[in-house]
């Protein structure tokens, strides 16, 4: 004989049931989410799929900034290419795509050669992205601020009025431009050398 259980108690019980149940998916869905929290808060593996989520947030500024240097590099890297075969000597490009030019700053900007590589290469030479320029900006100590400012001054007083300010982080606005070849410059460039410890020092030519 089959023993009966009363309609309300079954429907109490099939009620208590489906909660059980249907909790459980939510209650699972909830440890994912604080999961995925934990992982992309700690700088793990979840961070592209965050990334996704929140366009523009810090992981995808990251990959933009490391996007615009790998291929600020590869153009540079094309461009030294392009001097060099031009019979240049110049450097290979650094982390952030920055070059040199041995020798004499001054006799290079006369140089035949060397003004005939860089007007038949000027095409292939990469804009500078504005993250890359950020990067570059070094962080200087209280006395290297100091020592800008007052070779800023000695160049202005000097032959060169046009020479930049430097900021007040010590680094100069990336916008500056000033005459670098005219005959004050250079004198100006010989009499505040001594400033920044290089009595022989000519402007930089860093790419």
């Amino acid at each position: 004989m089959t023993a009966r259980v009363p309609a309300g108690r079954s429907r109490r019980r099939t009620v208590r049931n489906f909660k059980r149940w249907s909790l459980a998916p939510r209650l699972l869905i909830g440890a994912s989410v604080v999961a995925a929290l934990a992982v992309s808060g700690c700088g793990g593996g979840k961070e592209p799929e965050v990334a996704s989520v929140q366009p523009g947030g810090p992981t995808a500024s990251a990959t933009a900034v490391a996007g615009d240097l790998t291929s600020y590099v590869n153009g540079m890297r094309a461009w030294v290419a392009c001097l060099r075969a031009e019979g240049v000597d110049v450097s290979d490009p650094g982390p952030t795509g920055e070059i040199t030019f041995p020798g004499d700053a001054a006799a290079l900007k006369s140089d035949a050669k060397f003004q005939a590589a860089q007007a038949k290469c000027h095409s292939q030479v990469p804009p500078v992205p504005e993250s890359v320029l950020e990067m570059r900006k070094p962080k200087l100590s209280p006395e290297q601020i100091d020592t800008a400012r007052r070779y800023a001054r000695c160049m202005q007083q000097n032959g060169a009025p046009d020479f930049p300010d430097p900021g007040p982080d010590g680094n100069t606005s990336r916008n500056s431009k000033w005459n670098q070849t005219s005959e004050g410059a250079r004198k100006a460039t010989t009499a505040c050398a001594g400033i920044i410890g290089d009595p022989t020092n000519q402007p930089s030519t860093r790419g």
